[in-house]
């Protein structure tokens, strides 16, 4: 892991997702970009127009300088920490701006933080992370805000991989596999065997396949019966301690869809541990 991409609105909301950042850049020694977004201003029509800008846009481009300087600021501190690091200053949309800095960056990894979805409106528009999630070129660490008044620290010592063991996930487990074993973490494959979806591929059969990937120690595998994947991935997760949930999106294509359809999105949204996505294009 060479480059990391860390959006980040400045605030506390993303100290968390900070944390998790500074972790794996010092870890890997990798080049740590940090980002910020500024979304493109909304003409204020009952303010006056100066030229062809309103007010409200003026107000928003003078705000330039106050983010480059806390993000240069924010650079330095992580620097005195050992980190390299590098700043980029964006305007646009918000979720399209993302993608393009971690294409132009050639990210390795994005780490951006997730909102507080607590509310029905929050839980109903959803969040700029399930875009980012679905749409990046890399593998994509989503990390809820901590709603404690400082942020916790982090650590990587157990990782739980999620599985439907109805499609081939080899190259995404031996990532997973390869970030436990860089770390000196714990892994665990769960299988949640949910009422609402079908059993089309045989569970021994996909398990051995991961088990391959795995090597010659025994792959340990923990089977929920649930009503839904959601549901039995919240009961999971509620019972155990678990540090980092590892999960694989895949392209639209019918199993997926018949399968989990859009699972990931709603983990994203629900999840309140940090979630670690990767990106198989699957079978189209």
């Amino acid at each position: 892991m060479n480059t990391i991409l860390l959006p980040t609105d400045l605030s506390e909301a993303t100290n968390q997702a900070l944390n998790w950042a500074r972790l794996l850049a010092s870890h890997y020694k990798a080049r740590l970009i940090l980002l910020h977004v500024q979304p493109m201003p909304m003409p204020d029509t009952s303010m006056p127009v100066i030229g062809d800008l309103g007010v409200g846009t003026t107000v928003m481009m003078d705000t330039e300088p106050v983010y480059q300087d806390q993000l240069t600021k924010l650079a330095g501190q992580l620097e005195a920490e050992g980190l390299t690091c590098q700043t980029d200053l964006r305007r646009g949309a918000v979720k399209e701006a993302i993608l393009e800095a971690a294409r132009e960056h050639q990210a390795d990894l994005i780490v951006t933080g997730r909102s507080d979805l607590s509310s029905f409106f929050d839980r109903l528009i959803g969040s700029e992370a399930t875009g980012i999630a679905r749409d990046a070129h890399c593998p994509v660490l989503v990390v809820p805000a901590d709603q404690s008044d400082e942020a916790r620290p982090v650590s990587l010592q157990k990782l739980v991989f999620t599985t439907p063991l109805e499609f081939d996930q080899d190259d995404t487990f031996a990532q997973a596999v390869a970030l436990a074993r860089s770390f000196g973490a714990s892994l665990r494959v769960l299988h949640v065997r949910a009422s609402n979806q079908p059993n089309l591929n045989d569970d021994a059969e996909m398990t051995a396949q991961l088990q391959a990937v795995y090597g010659t120690e025994p792959l340990p595998v923990d089977t929920v019966e649930a009503n839904t994947v959601t549901g039995g991935l919240e009961t999971y997760l509620s019972q155990h301690t678990v540090d980092l949930l590892v999960m694989t999106t895949r392209e639209r294509d019918f199993l997926s869809g018949l399968l989990n359809p859009s699972l990931t999105s709603r983990m994203v949204k629900l999840s309140d541990v940090p979630l670690l996505i990767y990106q198989d294009k699957g079978d189209l």
